[in-house]
């Protein structure tokens, strides 16, 4: 377990959580991702990468923390509801480490990921979203991909029941460029033409205090806009294409 005190704290409150959805399944989740898990290349990953991560708590290498992260994308397999639908084609965007990914492959999903190629990331980045890919066995799943305004993904697959993304950095968070409401018009218009009919587009962004003061996660333009097209809970956009929903509930937030 992490020697993180806080971290320790948060893994206890993640399994209290996961333990109220009432579900046999779900709780056995962490232990069958952990069969295709090479978790001594993990352990050897943190243990190399701790310097770092003690230059700098927020950095990538905060993700070789196995035991941390696996209850927490377990949970987000619960908030949307994955454990009660039949097997999806799912793509998740900024997959970094892999996480999710291998918690959907665990469960049945199809699950594939992009991320921004190598060449753009830190050293840091690269090496630790390459090694837990790797040791997840999910680096075959993973495409280099460079999100970028009024550009059209290229994405390696097509007709998807769902697209994530989560902690949304793409959309140039906390830059003087962060993307307004043509962007993610622009955005939304193209992962859904990548979606099957009632497939959904799940994204989850990050605050932006400063430029968005009580509204934290976009302006009003762009939170109009996002209504206007799906549900929104805080900062968690759901966008069904063409018809509602046909499995789970809309996530609530955290």
């Amino acid at each position: 377990m992490s020697g993180n005190s806080s971290n320790r704290l948060e893994i206890i409150r993640t399994w209290g959580h996961l333990f109220g959805y009432r579900s046999l399944a779900l709780l056995r989740l962490p232990s069958r991702i952990r069969r295709s898990a090479d978790l001594q290349r993990i352990d050897r990953l943190g243990k190399e990468t701790a310097s770092a991560l003690q230059l700098d708590p927020a950095c990538a290498a905060k993700y070789a923390d196995y035991h941390f992260w696996i209850p927490f994308n377990v949970d987000r397999i619960g908030a949307l509801a994955l454990h009660h639908s039949p097997p999806l084609r799912i793509l998740d965007i900024g997959c970094g480490p892999g996480y999710f990914l291998a918690a959907a492959l665990a469960y049945g999903h199809d699950c594939y990921g992009i991320d921004a190629p190598a060449t753009v990331m830190s050293e840091v980045e690269a090496r630790v979203y390459s090694e837990m890919l790797a040791a997840l066995s999910c680096d075959r799943r993973v495409s280099p991909l460079l999100i970028e305004r009024f550009v059209p993904m290229a994405l390696p697959i097509g007709d998807l029941d769902l697209i994530t993304a989560f902690w949304i950095c793409f959309n140039r968070h906390d830059q003087p460029d962060e993307w307004g409401p043509a962007e993610w018009q622009f955005f939304v218009k193209d992962a859904l033409s990548h979606l099957r009919e009632g497939g959904i587009l799940h994204l989850e962004l990050n605050a932006n205090l400063a430029r968005y003061h009580s509204l934290q996660w976009y302006d009003q333009e762009t939170l109009q806009f996002f209504r206007s097209v799906g549900t929104v809970h805080r900062n968690v956009v759901r966008i069904t294409k063409g018809k509602p929903q046909a499995w789970g509930e809309a996530p609530k937030p955290a």
